[in-house]
């Protein structure tokens, strides 16, 4: 083994090492595209470390260059520049900066955004740095730096890692001693057999448990559910942060999406469903999404203190709706806030330290805290459709008696205004708008869907991407969507979070994490705050109100779910469809990222186990195929064209003939007349090959392999001028992140 191996093997090996320990941090943050992320910026240090140590450069130069590799990479991939500049450094450090604010105000796991990835490969590329320059000099203390990536997370989730997290650290923290062990035996001059480079395996795993022992006993002893924050502002009382955070979606997601139902609340004494609300979010701002306002004027909320709790601002009474008193008993539930139904007329059984603001219907305290068994009489609002009406038309009304921060929506794209103009477009007052933009939402016409995992956006608008590519998503993206939408007609609206009915068990109802929910409330003169739940659930969790059933109104037909503009295809069937069929844009860096990322993977030992490194391997083994002619050659070609396909969305279904999935191609991808051609060249070759009859020399008469290879790279051509692909497809291809499909091959 030669010396340029030796020295090149152990910082491979603790890239690896800390791309395995690098999953611990699934327990921050959710999804999966971080930690690609994580591998590409693990992959880039490493290939340029590597780079520079063959050309004999100095250690100081090899980290400088690794930093300025880094930076460049995090440059390319997170600003629309290639180069780093001024600029360039400006528009990242505002990315940093909305990543800290969702730190500061979230609780893990955070969701996927540009910031997070961004921050993911900044901080795990300079852990990569220290990484790569101790696996030099002292392997054995890089343990101490895998360690710090191990301890983060266990000390910021409010959960016990995954067990297979610690176990892959481990794993690679050992291989990492092991090599290292060979690697000087082998220096030494000594004869290293396969057997001997095992040998250390067990100290190296003897020293790697008991790093986690301790990493396991820190994030014990130091870990907290949830977090207490608050904030003081002269003469108003303190907003207490929650357990869900004072970005309360963060872990409303994580509840819903753990698989497991925890019970928080049991409710004595409820006849009818009702939501059950723990606070409001009524600030909105761009970039950030919902937060609480202030609360104020915030009163005692015990009995001992109040007779009666006062209405929201422009309620009248008596108020129309039943009243309700209920025992509610927290089981799990542990918090900031204190779930009530309806509009609270007076508590029961609370201590002194809890608070109510009426305007924003919330009881809170300055602390999270287990409050005992508590009473509520309460009301449920249900208003007179007709007397709703007559606080007029949305556009312009006065809607007199509310705060005027129900009606701020700051910077919003316009056509998110547009939208809602137009779905609401024959409707006549602003009750009327509310309840044809909440059935928009749930009508199966519109195309929207319910899912814990929305669908990844590319505007930097996570608005935009639910409105026009995403269209799905959970409670959170459809009662910020209609909130946003409400207040740029005119009416003021806000977020509600809390829980659905919960499940009816004997004399009481059990609610559990898995009510956790979140809608809107609209406020109109007389009436107040009513909800309403544009979410499309078809599990029966959610609350039809009385009004929104007798409202008699319903929304328009023929507005689905908008397309984002700039995706826009026209059918490749019209004559005319190459001049008039407007081709996706790149985006501003896209190709700067492929040069970047693509020629420092093409030098990293790492490169293969990235979803990027695995595509590009399928490639290249499907093009010699191709190449080399034979009976193979038209099925790796269809193959390939296929994985194009998927990795810009669309696969098509099992079963479908080959002509069919061909004219899908065109019309999803909107290729252009030479893309169209050469795909039906390719087409016919694969149906000779499948279908044809055996020629006399024994082989399916396809066509000369000089056609077939002419024809694959002309309709890869086209995909890439007619539907370039972004950096995440390019960084993640869906091809490799999903079950591949040969359509056709059912039918042969």
């Amino acid at each position: 083994m030669s010396g340029w191996t030796i020295s090149a093997l152990r910082p491979a090996v603790a890239g690896l090492a800390l791309g395995l320990t690098a999953a611990s941090l699934t327990g921050v943050l959710a999804g999966v595209f971080w930690w690609g992320y994580a591998v590409v910026s693990i992959t880039v240090v490493v290939a340029a470390g590597l780079a520079l140590r063959w050309l004999r450069m100095p250690v100081i130069v090899t980290v400088a260059g690794q930093l300025a590799v880094l930076l460049g990479l995090v440059t390319t991939v997170f600003t629309p520049s290639v180069v780093p500049g001024p600029d360039s450094i400006a528009e990242l450090a505002g990315v940093l900066a909305r990543a800290a604010h969702q730190i500061r105000v979230g609780l893990p796991p955070l969701p996927e955004s540009a910031e997070s990835h961004c921050l993911v490969v900044l901080t795990i590329g300079l852990v990569a740095v220290a990484v790569d320059v101790l696996a030099m000099a002292a392997p054995a203390c890089a343990g101490l730096v895998l360690l710090c990536v191990v301890i983060v997370p266990a000390v910021a989730s409010a959960r016990m890692l995954p067990w297979w997290s610690f176990a892959l650290a481990a794993a690679g923290y050992a291989l990492l001693l092991t090599v290292d062990t060979g690697c000087r035996q082998i220096s030494w001059g000594e004869t290293v057999g396969a057997s001997q480079w095992f040998a250390g395996t067990p100290v190296a795993a003897g020293v790697m448990a008991i790093a986690m022992v301790v990493a396991l006993t820190t994030g014990a002893t130091a870990t907290v559910v949830g977090t207490s924050r608050a904030s003081h502002t002269p003469g108003r009382a303190a907003i207490p942060a929650s357990g869900i955070g004072l970005n309360p979606f963060t872990s409303l997601r994580g509840q819903l999406s753990s698989g497991e139902a925890i019970p928080l609340l049991r409710v004595h004494g409820l006849r009818q469903r009702a939501y059950l609300r723990a606070l409001t979010l009524s600030r909105f701002t761009a970039g950030t999404g919902w937060q609480p306002g202030p609360m104020d004027p915030a009163i005692p909320a015990d009995d001992a203190r109040t007779v009666r709790l006062p209405l929201p601002a422009g309620v009248t009474t008596p108020v129309v709706g039943p009243t309700v008193r209920v025992q509610i008993e927290p089981i799990n539930y542990t918090d900031s806030w204190l779930p009530s139904y309806g509009y609270p007329l007076s508590l029961g059984g609370i201590s002194p330290a809890w608070r109510y603001d009426p305007n924003a219907i919330t009881v809170f305290s300055a602390q999270r805290q287990r409050a005992q068994p508590y009473s509520e009489l309460g009301v449920l609002p249900q208003a007179d459709p007709q007397l709703l009406r007559a606080s007029g038309p949305a556009a312009g009304a006065a809607f007199t008696g509310v705060d005027p921060r129900y009606l701020e929506v700051g910077v919003v794209d316009p056509r998110v205004r547009e939208l809602a103009a137009r779905i609401t477009a024959q409707t006549h007052t602003a009750f009327d708008a509310t309840v044809v933009l909440t059935r928009w939402f749930t009508s199966p016409s519109s195309g929207f869907s319910y899912d814990l995992k929305t669908a990844p956006g590319t505007s930097g608008d996570a608005l935009v991407d639910f409105l026009f590519t995403g269209h799905r998503g959970y409670c959170e993206q459809f009662a910020s969507a209609v909130a946003i939408m409400l207040r740029t007609l005119g009416v003021p609206a806000r977020v509600a979070v809390g829980f659905t009915p919960g499940t009816l068990t004997g004399n009481s109802r059990l609610v559990t994490t898995q009510d956790a929910h979140a809608w809107v409330e609209a406020w109109f003169p007389n009436a107040g705050w009513l909800p309403f739940d544009p979410t499309p659930l078809s599990d029966g969790r959610t609350v039809l109100p009385t009004y929104v059933v007798t409202a008699g109104v319903s929304p328009p037909a023929g507005i689905p779910a908008p397309a984002a503009p700039t995706l826009a295809v026209a059918p490749p069937s019209r004559p005319d469809a190459r001049a008039t069929t407007p081709q996706r844009p790149a985006t501003g860096h896209s190709a700067g990222l492929e040069l970047t990322a693509a020629g420092f993977l093409g030098f990293a030992v790492l490169a293969g186990i990235t979803p990027m490194g695995v595509r590009g391997s399928r490639r290249r083994r499907r093009m010699r195929l191709v190449y080399a002619g034979g009976p193979r050659a038209v099925s790796a070609a269809w193959e390939e064209v296929l994985a194009e396909s998927a990795d810009r969305g669309v696969v098509p279904p099992d079963g479908e003939t080959v002509r069919a999935s061909a004219q899908r191609l065109v019309h999803d991808h909107g290729m252009d007349e030479p893309g169209q051609a050469s795909l039906h060249i390719l087409v016919r070759a694969v149906e000779r090959s499948w279908y044809a009859a055996v020629s006399e020399t024994g082989g399916p008469q396809v066509g000369s392999a000089v056609e077939i290879r002419g024809a694959v790279d002309a309709v890869v051509a086209s995909m890439a001028r007619c539907a370039p692909l972004n950096r995440k497809a390019k960084l993640l291809p869906r091809s490799v992140l999903t079950r591949s499909r040969t359509p056709g091959l059912r039918g042969r």
